[in-house]
Parts: structure tokens; sequence; C-alpha cells
């Protein structure tokens, strides 16, 4: 076994490959998607449904983590085209940790679900050794029909591709929320309250469903960790394709300027909940975007899938 300490964030796609992926137990003919770099979420086959599951943790936050940990996995369960429906949490306390501390992440967890019609049906709470700070580890199954489910790697060649919301949104909100004070004297007061408030549009559940209803959607994702850049890259990962981003096309918050350029962050690696990249039919992007702007979410073309399985800006 190697004896190299892996680096902070997501394990890389050679050690998915070579430890993760190559251990994954007994292989069952009702999984209709598992593990697989760049797809959100596992499906089941339920006979004539499908059963959708996701897990992640919240781990880059530290305020909200309870709220956060049930929307995140349920926007991907959502962009399956599956309906949020039963959550389970993991929550590890750190030694010292007070009542209110638990009080308050269960209370978050509840009224998230509660906004999403969702029931927590089980979990785990603990105590534990060796940690610094709260982790929450959410886990959240839908259910949807066949022929409403998409998958990342559905995407085709020539199929436009469309981002909802802003770059870095969720990003900017935790780090104006858990890093207000090292900001304070390089961007203004206006600026941080409108940036810590981009934490509590993460929830992208409304528009996953509208865009999975559109049968010329061929594939959409969230583009979490590592932000818009990333996902553009699970994307094609998924899809075996590559992709072109038009110059200037990604929208980018003048509040996520301002304080990606306080710490020296590229706005498009930064966590990007809160947004989507759906790939549809270039055909039927004008009907797209009218279905989203009718739920009240704004939404742009950034570029499109190519044949060539690479990606440039």
């Amino acid at each position: 076994m190697g004896r190299a300490c892996l680096p902070t964030g997501k394990v890389s796609k050679d050690l998915l490959e070579r430890l993760v992926f190559t251990c994954l137990g007994v292989p069952s003919d009702r999984v209709l998607k598992g593990a697989r770099i760049g797809e959100d979420s596992a499906v089941i086959d339920m006979g004539d449904r499908v059963l959708v599951a996701k897990t992640n943790p919240i781990t880059g936050a530290e305020s909200r983590i309870g709220w956060l940990a049930v929307h995140i996995n349920a926007n991907d369960v959502a962009v399956r085209g599956a309906e949020p429906r039963w959550y389970m949490g993991t929550v590890l306390l750190p030694e010292g940790a007070e009542e209110a501390l638990l009080e308050a992440i269960m209370r978050e967890q509840h009224e998230a679900c509660c906004e999403l019609g969702v029931q927590i049906i089980g979990g785990h709470t603990e105590v534990a050794p060796g940690l610094s700070r709260p982790i929450v580890s959410g886990f959240m199954l839908g259910e949807a029909g066949k022929d409403t489910l998409v998958a990342t790697g559905g995407s085709r060649p020539g199929d436009a591709v469309v981002l909802t919301g802003a770059a870095g949104s969720e990003g900017t909100g935790i780090l104006a929320t858990d890093l207000k004070q090292r900001l304070r004297g390089k961007v203004g007061k206006g600026t941080l309250k409108r940036a810590a408030e981009m934490l509590t549009r993460v929830s992208v559940v409304p528009e996953a469903l509208s865009a999975s209803r559109t049968p010329v959607v061929h594939a959409i994702h969230t583009p979490t960790e590592c932000g818009v850049l990333n996902g553009l890259l699970e994307v094609s990962e998924a899809s075996g394709l590559g992709f072109k981003v038009y110059k200037g096309s990604v929208h980018v918050a003048p509040e996520t300027r301002e304080i990606c350029d306080a710490f020296g962050v590229d706005p498009l690696r930064l966590l990007s909940s809160g947004s989507l990249l759906i790939m549809v039919d270039p055909a039927a992007v004008g009907g797209l975007l009218a279905a989203l702007a009718e739920i009240g979410v704004e939404a742009q073309v950034i570029g499109e899938m190519t044949a060539a399985p690479s990606g440039r800006l």
C-alpha cells in the first residue's frame, strides 16, 4: 500500500479508479446507475419506478450545516428527475460540544426537510474524538418514473450548455459567513450581507425537476465541489464528450468577484450549489429558458458539448 499523504479535497480520478471503483461489493442487475465519476446519484430499479439515492457530507462549511446537508443531497436526487422523499443524517460532534449545538443541527435538518416535503426516517448522532468542528453527512432517497430519469452522462455532441444562477454562489455564502472576520476591511458591509444571503439559495430542486421534464434535456448536473469548471469536467467524463465555454458567458455575481479577489480564488472553481448545468438540444433552448423563467430561475447558455473528449474555455 502507498504511504503518500492524500491532499485535502475530493479524491482524484486516478485514486477513484484504482482504490474505490475496484471495491464495490457484489454487482446487482437492479442497479441502473451506480458508482461512476460525474454521476450525481445512484438509481435502483423498483419495477414500475426507480429509487434514487445520494449521500454527501458537509465539510466545507461551519454555519447551517444541517440545513445544507439536506438541500445538497436533495439537489443531487432531483437532477435525476426524482422527487426527494426520505432523509437520514449522520451528525458527528466534537468533544466538548454543548447540547445547543446538537439541537441547532437537528432543527436545521427538520426545517430543510419541511421546506422540501421530506421525512427524516433515521440517522446517527455521536460525539466523536479527533474532530475540531461538527460534520453532518446526509443520505437522501427519492423516487421517479422510469420515463423521467435523467443521467449526467446522457449529453450529446452539439448540446447547448445552460447554467442556472451564478457561479460560486454557495462558496461565496460560506466565505462571507465563516470567514467574515478575515473579510472585514477588504469588502464592504453591504457586500458581506448580500454574499451571506447567497447561502440560503442553494436549493435547485424546483428547477431540476422542471428541466428533467423537458424531453430534449439530455443531462443535468450540479456543479458543487470545485465549481462550474469541475462540473463541466464531470459531465465530460460521464458522457465521453468534450465541451467549450464561451468567453464571458458565465454569470458571476459582483459579490462573488469581490470576495474571490480578496482571497485569490477563481469563481469558476468555487462551490456552486445553487446552480445547475443543463445539457439540452440547441433547438429547444428558448423553451427551456422560458420554462425556467416561469418559476423565477435565471439561466443562460454558456457553451456547448463537443464530440472530442476535451474541454476549453
